[in-house]
């Protein structure tokens, strides 16, 4: 009963990451009635990524795109702009880029995916989780 849960390695990839992101930034949603705002959104997820069997450190490995592992600083996900500070339901299009591979690799990167589409491409091409909750490629 009260054993302390194993913790476990996170197994990065990018359908993964995108996945967990998701499901952090809808609990986001379904807290504050809204999407984060675009310049704070791995901020507003932090403590939302995290879950009971892995540690903290293992749990910020969801927001690094495994094609730039080991490089110190780099994220390489941002946050769609369309969708900063939006209610879910007022976004008519379901199939827009919610979280995006960019070429901006800071922390908290934000903005249109077109323009932020990394050249060349990582990891086999562009990948997004989104707004319905799907992992595509983008073309």
């Amino acid at each position: 009963f009260f054993d302390k849960t194993e913790e476990r390695t996170y197994q990065a990839s990018t359908e993964a990451n995108l996945k967990a992101i998701y499901k952090a930034l809808m609990l986001v949603h379904e807290s504050d009635g809204q999407f984060p705002k675009s310049s704070q959104w791995m901020d507003a997820i932090k403590n939302r990524i995290q879950t009971s069997d892995m540690s903290e450190a293992e749990a910020a490995k969801k927001l690094i795109d495994p094609t730039l592992k080991g490089k110190e600083g780099a994220f390489g996900y941002a946050m769609n702009d369309a969708a900063s500070e939006k209610y879910n339901g007022d976004l008519k299009d379901k199939k827009m880029p919610l979280v995006f591979m960019s070429s901006d690799t800071s922390r908290n990167a934000h903005g249109d995916p077109k323009k932020l589409a990394p050249q060349p491409s990582r990891g086999g091409g562009q990948y997004a989780v989104l707004l319905d909750g799907t992992v595509a490629k983008l073309p």
